[in-house]
């Protein structure tokens, strides 16, 4: 009986583990999912502040609507969502020229700066304590 009840214990350790490794795999995996999301959306609200719209283009880049879709979460879902909020305030200005004079007089680095956050610690930290939400809900 003793030998059961031992048997049953690691059974049970085991089995939490492996489902606590799954579910950070799966976090991890949705983490940098919306650090592409992320990218994107960056790219396009800059780019669209910069007189430059993607959605009026005869073929339409579909990349933070596939995401949300794969990953099941769906913050495009939701008018002002917490995750678009959040892009929206770190990079609303990274189509502002650097310099008002100089080498980068009236120029700007968008995708550079847009993939510099994307790949940030501070991004990661906020997504992995959003998604974290949304799996408990």
């Amino acid at each position: 009986m003793v030998n059961f009840k031992v048997s049953l214990l690691f059974l049970l350790l085991f089995t939490t583990s492996g489902m606590c490794a799954v579910q950070n795999g799966e976090l991890t995996k949705s983490i940098d999912e919306y650090r592409t999301y992320t990218l994107a959306r960056c790219i396009k609200n800059n780019y669209i502040n910069m007189g430059v719209d993607f959605d009026k283009a005869r073929l339409r880049d579909v990349t933070t609507g596939f995401i949300d879709m794969e990953e099941g979460v769906a913050f495009s879902a939701e008018k002002d969502n917490k995750l678009d909020a959040f892009i929206e305030s770190k990079t609303r200005n990274f189509y502002v020229p650097k310099q008002q004079t100089g080498d980068l007089a009236s120029k700007n680095l968008v995708i550079y700066d847009c993939v510099h956050f994307s790949k940030s610690s501070e991004l990661g930290v906020f997504l992995k304590e959003l998604l974290a939400r949304k799996v408990e809900e």
